[in-house]
């Protein structure tokens, strides 16, 4: 029986799962399918900046059990491309091998290094789940002392992006949890970007949403300003100027796990794995590549994102075309020709646009309404239900 290891148990290496597992169930052959995490769980990043972030994981035990797919935890170490092994280090701290006929890299990213200087500071992220968590426990300690008279409740975000820009508008909101409206009422938000303009990747159609979203939750602009150093509670722009605040998030990107460069390949200026249509990694033989870890087109021009929205089907093809590989069967080429986007703009509500050019479909209500659906329901795979989940993993036709 082939063995195909996923390493990885976030969107892609999921969705690969789910999908691999149908693979072999619809072609009624046998497959021994592994997924190994670091952690147990499934988390939904594209949540973490919302209220609660410690509720945004699904166990990975109730998608993976029912379908057959055997969950391993540990940290993987090396790869050994030519011998087709793993090495990982387990949760006790021992050492583990993994021997594969087939392997799908879907490990994910990691916060890309800032280029400034830190001088006895903390900075905060939500690129991760215990990062979440860790600002979260952060706020509700700091919101739990007396009000202060100083610049305890500002609150500094370093990146005017998508994820910066999300966790501005619903800032206050988190404040509010845990040290109440009053008080998160008066904080200071404030958002700095080296960019003019804010939103710069997402294009001119979300912009004067964005804006008046921004302008609503009171969230201060520092454009065209880029920070040289934090110093303990000092954040310093090359401007000159200089900005107290208690609390500093970074939001300023992600770039492919390392374990994409350990193999020695070529990688984008992300460090993700060039792929071929059928998301094969070029260059060596039997390993697939998804998610935040490939360099993946979507179409003929279009470089599929770091995000859930492409990481899910690109999860769905490497699964499938990894478990073909194995099995004899034909692949499928890896296309996803729509792009949508919906950013959250907190209390105003939200922005949804169509296609790479963003053409804005819906705003306010009605688009704080769709990222719901896909905060609840989208990015959840089904739990408990082998059938439900399999028909999730499929790939639908275009």
């Amino acid at each position: 029986m082939p063995d195909l290891l996923i390493i990885g148990g976030g969107y892609a290496g999921v969705w690969a799962a789910m999908a691999a597992a149908g693979r072999a169930r619809d072609s009624k052959a046998a497959l021994n399918i592994c997924l190994l995490s670091r952690d147990a769980y499934l988390t939904h990043r594209p949540r973490l900046y919302e209220c609660r972030p410690q509720d945004m994981r699904t166990p990975l035990v109730q998608v993976l059990e029912p379908i057959g797919v055997r969950l391993a935890l540990g940290e993987v170490m090396a790869i050994d491309a030519g011998q087709r092994r793993v090495q990982a280090q387990g949760e006790d701290g021992g050492a583990m091998m993994y021997g594969y006929d087939g392997l799908i890299l879907a490990a994910g990213s990691v916060p890309r290094p800032a280029p400034w200087e830190l001088s006895n500071a903390r900075t905060w992220n939500i690129d991760s789940y215990h990062g979440a968590v860790e600002l979260d426990r952060h706020l509700k300690d700091l919101l739990a002392a007396p009000e202060p008279a100083g610049h305890e409740d500002t609150v500094v975000i370093i990146g005017a992006g998508f994820t910066g820009i999300e966790l501005a508008a619903e800032m206050r909101a988190r404040l509010a949890e845990h040290g109440g409206v009053a008080r998160a009422d008066r904080a200071r938000v404030i958002l700095i970007d080296a960019a003019a303009r804010v939103s710069e990747d997402l294009g001119p159609g979300p912009r004067p949403h964005i804006l008046a979203a921004l302008q609503t939750a009171r969230v201060e602009l520092r454009l065209s300003e880029k920070v040289r150093r934090i110093e303990g509670d000092q954040v310093f722009l090359d401007d000159g100027s200089q900005i107290s605040a208690a609390t500093v998030i970074v939001t300023t990107g992600v770039q492919a796990n390392e374990l994409a460069a350990s193999l020695g390949l070529e990688t984008d200026p992300s460090g993700r794995l060039l792929v071929d249509a059928n998301l094969r990694v070029k260059g060596v033989q039997g390993i697939h590549a998804a998610g935040d870890m490939a360099h993946a087109l979507t179409d003929a021009s279009h470089v599929a994102l770091m995000s859930c929205q492409h990481a899910m089907p690109m999860g769905k093809f490497a699964g499938y075309n990894a478990a073909s590989e194995l099995l004899n069967l034909p692949p499928l080429p890896y296309q996803q020709p729509i792009y949508r986007t919906c950013l959250d703009l907190g209390q105003w509500g939200a922005v949804f646009s169509t296609g790479w050019d963003r053409q804005v479909e819906m705003v306010k209500e009605a688009a704080k309404a769709r990222k719901r659906f896909i905060n609840t329901e989208v990015i959840y795979p089904p739990t408990n239900d082998r059938e439900a989940i399999l028909a999730a993993g499929t790939i639908q036709s275009a």
